[in-house]
């Protein structure tokens, strides 16, 4: 059944040789895991675990939602030796990441992303809300990255499918991306130490260090939960122009902490207060073969970026309502310089410099407030409505020089600040009709506010207002019948328009999404989940970025690409063979394509044009086996096969990849309060193209971002 599975899922774009090969190892490898799963097996359960999520701002299970929730829990992320979005994010087809440098990744759900570019990408507001602990941290102006939380000590992602602009506000046209941390524990004490080291494939090694410790402060009362981790990741690129071997170490070092309290059943309150620093020594993009991993600059491209978090969460039972107050403030910064000598000489101009480079400083911090209000759980209706409000402050310097004999088209100074406000009001109900019907609706009102200003070599730009308002509803249907679920939904998601930063000050519009819906969720067998759901997307003034050769130096522009409409098809199986052994298969397909003609950075984009870095086909199949190992251990062990479809990388079309496979293993041996894991991530060591940089009209250059290498992690932990 597995291997006619991975074939059949593969066909749809042609077998390779190097594709059968990987799904031959991977299918002998299932097909081996059942018989060690029956080793000294006890009678058979096969009980899938019940899923509850807080998706839709209240507890319920993850089957009942009338959408799309994929859940990845937080004990399930560490046993595979997951520690970032690109680790994590592999089991959710139809998630795709742009991978950018440290802390600059783009995440895009079901086709809805314009840019393949990592750094231009990220010079809009992105197309996937990233949340954390509801507080939300894709800013408006989108100048710098969402940060990639570290994953030590979450309880889980979930990541929410299609349009939530009613319940999430801005920027979750295609969904969202949720951070839900482990909670303090008011009445037992908890410590886990964890510490590894890993080794990347012609590369260097790094290590890493955890740290959990939950005390009660109080009995039932007051708690604090503090987590501190320092990791350090080996470079495998060399950078051939200043002779350093594995140039591009990264390491992130931080640490969080929640204290909670509740001194009577109706009130609670939880504060988190979190720092984590990025930093790396090179830059990771290959130039220009992916299959060597170098780059040839004159001198390094180090970046850093720190991240700063607090969140204060109160609830306050009113009897038949709960009040929920969350108020938020968060923190960016970053400093960063890229050599650009290699850019620079590929434009075909007269080069008297023997560097390049640009160094930009920037910042931004938020303020958000949401109160809501929802009923107590037991009626036919639930409900809550609620109000929100962020406000958002960012400046930015950057400086471009060129090394040798001075020109002024290689002499640069700009300067931007921008402030943006976003206020909400927002309701969500459902109401069980009975017979196993029921119907829910819900919806925000909405107005965005920017204004953007600075200078550009040493003038003064006026200030440049933009203003909207507007909703965005939601409405669905469902219908269970037994233990199966049928549901269809429509909901409509939006993101801020605005102006570029100087020197260009062009406006770009906001742009919106509705998204229509069907699926259904089936319990055919005990222990059988089987879920399929189809959608179609049309997105209105298509959001997208590009490099402007208008001005002395190429500058990432954000401008509108007009129509386009996604229609999909996802599905997934879980099957719990036995107590001791289970299995995942995961498959999304998207077609994703402009539905009206505009003139782009590179002349005219023909209706029918495929939407940058969206696979249409991603599969991925996991099988998982229990089993008594050595020394009264508990044995656990895993094989996941991954597969991304080929994708064009710019809007235009001009650059595009082929498909790339994934294999990852992973082994854990558990003995009393020790917990030993060994993970062999990308074991083919793949050199898959994720994102790229673009070049500009009449330039050869090739600048591209890859897989991580075959990395090999060791760990031991204890827990308390």
């Amino acid at each position: 059944m597995t291997t006619r599975m991975i074939f059949s899922l593969h066909s749809l774009e042609g077998a390779r040789p190097k594709v059968i090969i990987q799904a031959l190892l991977v299918a002998g490898l299932i097909s081996a895991l059942p018989a060690v799963a029956q080793q000294q097996a006890t009678e058979a359960e096969t009980v899938l675990p019940k899923v509850v999520i807080t998706a839709n701002k209240r507890v319920e299970s993850q089957r009942e939602v009338a959408g799309t929730v994929s859940v990845l829990q937080g004990s399930d992320l560490e046993q595979r030796g997951a520690s970032s979005q690109e680790d994590a994010l592999r089991l959710t087809p139809g998630v795709q990441l742009t991978k950018g440098e440290t802390s600059f990744n783009d995440i895009t759900i079901r086709g809805l992303g314009t840019g393949g570019c990592s750094v231009c990408g990220n010079l809009l507001q992105g197309t996937t809300g990233v949340y954390l602990q509801d507080v939300p941290l894709t800013d408006p102006i989108g100048k710098l990255a969402v940060p990639d939380i570290q994953l030590f000590d979450v309880e889980r992602l979930e990541v929410l499918r299609g349009p939530q602009g009613a319940l999430y506000g801005s920027s979750s046209l295609g969904g969202a991306l949720r951070y839900v941390l482990a909670q303090p524990n008011l009445k037992s004490f908890e410590a886990s130490v964890q510490g590894g080291i890993s080794t990347v494939a012609h590369g260097s090694s790094g290590f890493s260090l955890y740290s959990m410790v939950n005390a009660p402060v109080s009995d039932g009362v007051a708690a604090i939960r503090a987590v501190a981790f320092d990791r350090k990741d080996g470079g495998y690129l060399d950078n051939m122009g200043t002779g350093k071997k594995d140039a591009n170490e990264a390491r992130q070092r931080g640490g969080r902490v929640l204290a909670k309290i509740q001194p009577t059943k109706a009130f609670a309150a939880t504060l988190t207060v979190m720092t984590q620093t990025s930093e790396q020594d090179d830059g990771f993009s290959i130039v220009p073969d992916p299959a060597k991993l170098e780059h040839n600059t004159p001198s390094a491209s180090p970046r850093t970026q720190k991240f700063d978090f607090a969140n204060l969460e109160m609830t306050y039972d009113l009897g038949g309502h709960v009040l929920t107050s969350i108020t938020g403030r968060w923190k960016k910064s970053r400093d960063q310089t890229w050599d650009n000598t290699p850019l620079f000489k590929s434009f075909g101009i007269p080069f008297p410099f023997t560097r390049v480079y640009a160094n930009q400083v920037g910042q931004a911090s938020a303020t958000s407030q949401e109160f809501r209000v929802a009923n107590k759980p037991g009626g036919a209706l639930s409900y809550l409505f609620g109000v929100f409000e962020q406000s958002v402050d960012s400046s930015s310097t950057l400086r471009a020089r060129g090394e040798g004999t001075p020109g002024p088209y290689l002499d640069s100074d700009q300067a931007s600040h921008e402030a943006a406000k976003e206020r909400a009001v927002f309701f969500d109900g459902e109401y069980d009709l009975g017979s196993g019907w029921g119907v829910g609706l819900g919806g925000r009102l909405y107005r965005t506010s920017s204004n953007l200003g600075g200078q550009s070599g040493g003038v003064a730009v006026p200030d440049l207002n933009s203003e909207a308002s507007g909703s965005t509803p939601k409405a669905s249907i469902k219908y269970r019948f037994g233990e199966n679920l049928w549901y269809a939904s429509t909901a409509k998601g939006y993101r801020f328009g605005g102006r570029n930063p100087p020197p260009t000050n062009l406006p770009y519009s906001s742009d919106s999404v509705w998204n229509y819906e069907t699926g259904v969720r089936m319990t055919p067998a005990k222990g059988l989940l089987v879920d399929v759901s189809l959608f179609y997307l049309d997105w209105d003034k298509a959001q997208f970025s590009y490099l402007d050769m208008s001005g002395p130096l190429p500058t990432s522009v954000t401008g509108n690409v007009g129509k386009a409409r996604n229609v999909g098809l996802e599905g997934s199986l879980q099957y719990r063979v036995n107590a001791r052994f289970d299995l995942l298969a995961v498959f999304a397909y998207t077609d994703a394509k402009t539905t009206r003609d505009v003139t782009g950075p590179s002349g005219l984009i023909a209706s029918g044009s495929r939407l940058p870095n969206t696979p249409k086909l991603q599969t991925s199949v996991q099988a998982n086996a229990r089993f008594e190992g050595p020394m009264g251990s508990a044995g656990k062990m895993y094989v996941t096969h991954s597969h991304v479809g080929d994708r064009v990388l710019n809007i235009d079309g001009s650059a595009k990849v082929g498909g790339y496979n994934t294999v990852d293993l992973g082994l854990s041996l558990s003995r009393g309060q020790y917990n030993l894991l060994v993970n062999l991530a990308n074991a083919m060591d793949g050199r898959g193209v994720l994102s790229n940089i673009p070049s500009v009209p009449g330039a050869v250059y090739s600048e591209v971002f890859t897989q991580k290498p075959r990395t090999l992690s060791v760990s031991l932990r204890y827990d308390y």
